[in-house]
């Protein structure tokens, strides 16, 4: 049985919840995010623009900006280069606009997925020199790692500006501008910025610099997706993109970003949040360049024509679909493989294979990392080379970790949780053996095994209206604020629930009061629990109704009684990037 785990209260909540004047529930919620006094929780409740840092804090931010608008002002053509994800696509499009109204000859380039694969290497910058003829090559997402690909565009007399925003190599590329919170020097206060945030800072300075007004909230509206969507930690700066940003989408006006909401099924002048971004927005945006090229997802928010943005938003979905279906298919692949070997043994997963499509592999990596509990790395084969992503669980550094097996790779980079490289194929064997001793030896057997948390005992009986409203406040959720999740250890169904969807069921809980809302996603979970008799302890989610009021969501439920041993807070809740 899978252990569930509650975390006590922290001891410093009752002098918050004080202080704050809230409830010491939501009190011990802030502590676990980093929020410790009243001014950093009225910020966290209310993020406002106007908390944003100045862009020219950033290192190397003043320097490219001064470049670009020279490069404006003297007619010299700019390549913005990109990557194929919605990050990558958001802040190619967020400075491409920005140079435009600076009066630059601003051309994207943006990378295809299977033919170039990922970032600024030589033989890229080879064909971006002979389609496009640039003075400068600024990167986003991509660059902190192509000294070669940089050393071969300043060979051939092209400027090159670098923002990134993963983590660096042992050395940065010389000879460019280069714009990454992480690099040495920088004194920015906030290292966590995706790279649509960093487009987000340079655009503005651009502006500054070229003497132009330009909209933050029109640029956030185009942030917040990339922000949202690329999995960084929701905390700081973060938490104000993904927060203003979603709130300018209610009054979005750009026929691309109209078109992408009515297809998803958001009327006009409603409000998505962060899941609508994570599991509707951002699959149909990445779908294109999972597939094929990223262009079609860039041209949607470049298209100025109504009628013809709702055929690219059309057009998305439709490729999104076959996304799905290729990604259910290898990751069915994957898992026969796994459970035809005993299951997954080693304290990481190492799969591959010739029909493996590269687009899908980190999505399938996620749901295959989720379902066994183990980081993941899979593989598709492309000649005389093995291309991959890979995965990450809680707790398991997964970049630290598979750096340590940097000699089998012709290229590797990416985040704590999630990377992506290329092997030689003829050594794949070789790597998945040794990245399974490495990975033995590194992690300890305690990170692999199934712990699901609560962060604090919340009995349904003091979901009380000043508490609820807190919670809902806490929106939007992401990495480094994950919606929080309770333990009631009895509460019952009134009455028999319905079936929700194929696998789903809907009720109502009793408690004190007025019985609740609830609903599952996994009929299978509750199916022993549903007799209003017998006495169930769930773990729960409190989610706003779009009709109004909360609702319950059942993740986990079992017989009441005890739910497992006490884990120390710290273990549950980072504001520190995952």
């Amino acid at each position: 049985m899978t252990t569930w785990a509650i975390a006590p209260s922290p001891p410093e909540a009752a002098s918050l919840a004080a202080e704050a004047g809230i409830s010491p529930v939501v009190a011990a919620l802030l502590l676990r995010r980093g929020v410790r006094t009243a001014a950093e929780a009225n910020d966290f409740f209310r993020p406002d623009p106007a908390g944003l840092h100045d862009p020219l804090r950033m290192k190397g931010v003043e320097e490219a900006a001064d470049l670009l608008v020279s490069a404006a002002a003297r007619g010299r053509r700019v390549v913005v280069f990109g990557d194929y994800d919605v990050d990558g696509v958001t802040a190619v499009a967020q400075l491409r606009a920005a140079l435009s109204r600076a009066g630059a000859d601003a051309v994207a380039f943006l990378p295809h997925r299977l033919k170039d694969g990922y970032g600024l290497k030589p033989e890229t910058v080879r064909r971006v020199l002979a389609q496009h003829r640039p003075a400068v090559i600024v990167t986003v997402d991509c660059g902190i790692t192509a000294l070669e690909g940089v050393a071969f565009a300043r060979a051939a007399g092209v400027d090159v500006i670098v923002t990134d925003h993963h983590l660096l190599g042992r050395e940065l590329p010389a000879g460019a501008v280069v714009v990454n919170p992480r690099q040495p020097g920088c004194g920015y206060p906030y290292k966590d910025l995706a790279a649509c945030g960093i487009a987000f800072k340079l655009a503005l300075a651009v502006a500054r610099r070229a003497g132009f007004l330009l909209s933050p909230e029109s640029l956030l509206r185009v942030a917040c997706l990339g922000t949202i969507a690329d999995l960084v930690p929701l905390t700081g700066e973060n938490r104000i993109i993904a927060a203003s940003g979603l709130a300018a989408l209610a009054s979005a006006r750009a026929p691309g970003l109209t078109a992408l909401l009515r297809e998803v099924g958001i009327p006009a002048g409603g409000t998505p949040d962060a899941e609508d971004v994570a599991f509707r927005l951002a699959p149909r945006l990445n779908a294109a360049g999972r597939l094929d090229t990223a262009e079609l997802a860039l041209s949607l928010f470049e298209e100025r024509d109504p009628a013809r943005a709702a055929g690219v938003a059309e057009e998305l979905s439709r490729r999104n679909a076959l996304r799905q279906a290729i990604e259910r298919r290898v990751t069915a692949e994957a898992r026969e493989r796994i459970e035809r070997a005993g299951g997954p043994g080693a304290s990481v997963i190492v799969e591959g294979d010739p029909g493996w499509h590269r687009g899908v592999l980190g999505i399938a990596a996620s749901r295959l990392a989720r379902e066994y509990h183990r980081p993941v790395l899979l593989f598709g084969f492309d000649g005389d080379r093995a291309v991959g992503s890979g995965r990450s669980i809680p707790g398991v550094p997964l970049h630290e970790t598979v750096q340590d097996l940097a000699s089998f790779f012709l290229e590797f980079g990416g985040h704590d949780q999630a990377v992506g490289g290329t092997l030689p194929a003829a050594r794949f064997e070789e790597f998945r053996q040794s990245a399974r001793a490495h990975f033995t030896e590194r992690i300890p057997a305690a990170r692999l095994e199934r712990v699901e948390e609560a962060e604090l005992e919340l009995p349904l009986e003091e979901l009380r209206e000043e508490v609820t409203r807190h919670l809902l406040d806490f929106e939007p959720h992401g990495m480094g604020n994950p919606r929080p999740v309770f333990y009631c250890g009895a509460t019952s169904f009134d009455g028999e629930p319905m079936a929700l969807g194929e696998r789903g069921l809907r009720g109502r809980l009793r408690r004190d009061g007025p019985a609740l809302p609830c609903l599952s996603w996994s009929r299978e979970a509750l199916g022993p629990f549903t007799r209003g008799d017998r006495e169930i302890a769930i773990r729960y989610l409190v989610r706003r109704r779009r009709a109004g009021g909360i609702e319950i969501e059942i993740v986990g439920a079992r017989p009441a009684g005890d739910p497992g041993p006490v884990l120390p807070a710290s273990s549950l809740v980072s504001s520190e990037a995952p």
